[in-house]
């Protein structure tokens, strides 16, 4: 090994590729732990409706399943960290970094080595994160919702259909769904009990008051035997059995969005004047998360290379395991701290990764 890593080119190829498998290897290992933890807890959450409506066990298996990814996603940045450091802390306690080092490789070239690992796991979690996740999750939702009420159709293009019965029979679409109790493109076709319609409700945005839904911008068509009637109103309340609660349960949460659907989101809610505040910090949690990624297989580097370089695995998991949670709570606490005091989302998102920087170059400092 010493003299591959001591030549250049092709040796250091050689190197990289070494380093790549490791790292690659524990973090696939630690991605297959957390990963059955989660499932797992997710799986028994999903036991208890198991029996409604036409909800059954691999119902349960199929929802579980497609939201792997985005549990990928979440967990990655602590994968990418514990990953790394097992995988250098191997080779250290195997003496193998100090041959490595010892044929003339430096820290820094070790560093790239590490770097160019996290770029592939980098672009491993964008690709669970912005491709496979946010459709795999809107169809386990929507499966979900369509099997435990069998009155509520949810589809891609033409939004969320919904069946009510009073005096008289009400179909209701929604065009888009908001989690926090706004809906848009409201449509009400009213009809009575010989299937006659008899009216058509058109708004472009709801609000849930509470007891009822406010219509605003409204126009109702009353159709009757031998003519139709039309009327416009700022506003009207409508009361329904339909709640927000349906909303959370159907409506994708804005940090499990993808890049492109929050920027959308944002779009539409400044273009209807609606407070977009929590889809801009979301948009941009999404955008900084790959570097918070890499943030986290570097940090591994100062700690192999110092105080852990001759410590056992449990240690290293555990100082892993603190650093991960740290920066999650971290984070989040930073975001909410940003809502209340409306700072900047980018700002709010970027700065938990900045600092994590910060502290990777202070502590390399001391070990270069």
């Amino acid at each position: 090994m010493a003299p591959l890593v001591a030549t250049e080119g092709r040796g250091m190829k050689t190197l990289d590729r070494y380093i790549a498998r490791v790292v690659l290897a524990h973090s696939g290992v630690v991605m297959l732990v957390l990963l059955s933890v989660y499932v797992f807890m997710s799986f028994v959450d999903q036991m208890e409706d198991v029996g409604r409506g036409t909800y059954t066990f691999a119902s349960a298996v199929a929802y579980v399943a497609m939201l792997i990814p985005r549990q990928i996603y979440e967990l990655f940045p602590m994968i990418a960290l514990l990953g790394t450091l097992l995988g250098l802390g191997s080779l250290a306690s195997t003496s193998e970094l100090t041959v490595i080092r010892a044929a003339g490789v430096s820290v820094r070239r070790i560093t790239l080595s590490v770097f160019k690992v996290g770029l592939v796991m980098v672009l491993f979690a964008v690709i669970m994160g912005e491709v496979l996740a946010p459709p795999l999750e809107k169809q386990a939702r929507v499966q979900r919702v369509t099997q435990l009420a069998k009155n509520i159709s949810i589809g891609a293009d033409d939004g969320v259909w919904v069946r009510e019965d009073d005096t008289y029979v009400n179909y209701i679409n929604i065009g888009r769904l908001l989690p926090d109790g706004i809906a848009s493109n409201v449509r009400i076709y009213r009809f009575d009990r010989q299937h006659r319609l008899v009216e058509a409700i058109a708004a472009t945005r709801a609000e849930y008051t509470g007891r009822t839904w406010r219509l605003h911008n409204v126009r109702t068509s009353y159709i009757g035997t031998d003519a139709v009637r039309v009327s416009r109103e700022k506003t009207r309340d409508w009361k329904a059995g339909l709640t927000p609660d349906v909303f959370r349960v159907a409506a994708v949460p804005p940090q499990n969005l993808s890049a492109w659907d929050l920027y959308q989101y944002v779009v539409y809610l400044r273009g209807n004047n609606l407070d977009s505040k929590q889809y801009e910090l979301a948009f941009w949690i999404r955008v900084i998360t790959p570097f918070a990624t890499a943030g986290m297989v570097l940090m591994a580097l100062p700690f192999v290379f110092g105080s852990l370089r001759s410590v056992g695995i449990g240690q290293r998991i555990m100082v892993g395991v603190l650093i991960g949670i740290g920066f999650y709570l971290f984070n989040a606490i930073f975001s909410r701290f940003g809502v209340v005091y409306e700072l900047p989302p980018f700002l709010s998102a970027a700065l938990p990764t900045v600092v994590v920087f910060g502290i990777w170059w202070l502590l390399m400092r001391r070990v270069v």
